[in-house]
């Protein structure tokens, strides 16, 4: 089977990852990654993560049948930009950005200025780890994960879709289609808000061990598995936040109130025991539920 051209540009950890699932997949795609680093390059090409490395865009893109830009959310419409007009025909430009309504907005407007636009699906893999580069890469990263794909409402793409919905299940990934804003508003919920509470909780026992130096001795499992997710790159973080901070505030709140119906129990509980009771067996029930409707949370 003749192989696809398909270009990675920014081999860190999901390009990586990508790279090295079509390899133990054996998929027919030639893998030419894409990026500013000539030693990360190198090395993704030793851990046969690529076929063939590039610094150049342009030489990087243009025969191939589909692009992954997998940099930093606000990197990706300046990369668009750089590479459109060298693009094949019929070539499919995706992402693998954190956030997507202010993303396709960007492409959207620039996209009304053009003639013939490439064509872009933007792409949201719901995989990753707090660890960074593609030396922390996996080949199983996507296998039971979810990708959510957000078309163009001004491109017809009906058979384009159908070929990165192809793509992401030969990496063992499900799709959905979401439209950005929706998008935007889940993860604010479940991804962007875990992340702001593991960070915050840190913060608030850094505060703690200042006070009481004695309570370093007390953190334990609970602490370790509850703050793992703070370790993140941080300046990877504050892109992703700033990006969709109005959706994660709304999330914010929506967790104060359910913060402050506990302080209202605890202040006006005549029986706490049995609230309580409720409040966490409820919680495990909760969970049960979840991780049988997403085996891969367990």
């Amino acid at each position: 089977m003749k192989k696809k051209n398909l270009s990675i540009i920014g081999v860190g950890l999901m390009g990586g990852s990508i790279g090295l699932s079509i390899k133990k997949l054996k998929l027919p795609y030639h893998v030419v990654g894409i990026g500013r680093n000539r030693a990360r390059l190198s090395k993704a090409l030793k851990f046969g993560i690529c076929d063939q490395v590039t610094t150049d865009l342009v030489q990087g893109v243009k025969d191939a049948e589909l692009v992954i830009i997998c940099t930093p959310v606000e990197e990706i419409v300046p990369t668009i930009k750089k590479i459109y007009s060298y693009l094949k025909p019929g070539a499919i430009l995706t992402d693998v950005g954190s956030t997507k309504g202010k993303l396709l907005k960007e492409v959207e407007a620039f996209y009304f200025t053009l003639k013939n636009p490439p064509i872009f699906i933007g792409g949201h893999p719901l995989a990753g780890s707090e660890k960074t580069g593609a030396v922390n890469s996996s080949p199983d990263l996507y296998q039971g994960s979810t990708v959510v794909l957000c078309p163009l409402e001004s491109q017809p793409i009906k058979k384009y879709l159908i070929e990165l919905r192809n793509f992401w299940k030969g990496l063992g990934a499900k799709t959905i289609i979401l439209e950005p804003e929706i998008h935007d508003i889940l993860v604010a919920q479940t991804s962007h808000l875990p992340h702001i509470l593991a960070s915050g909780l840190v913060r608030f026992i850094e505060r703690l061990i200042k006070q009481d130096s004695n309570s370093i001795q007390l953190l334990a499992g609970s602490f370790r598995d509850l703050t793992r997710i703070a370790d993140s790159d941080p300046i990877q973080w504050a892109q992703i936040c700033s990006q969709n901070e109005n959706f994660i505030l709304g999330s914010i709140r929506s967790y104060r109130d359910l913060l402050t119906r506990i302080i209202n129990q605890i202040e006006n509980s005549k029986n706490s025991f049995s609230e309580w009771e409720s409040f966490f067996s409820g919680a495990k029930k909760a969970r049960k539920e979840l991780l049988k409707k997403n085996p891969k949370l367990g």
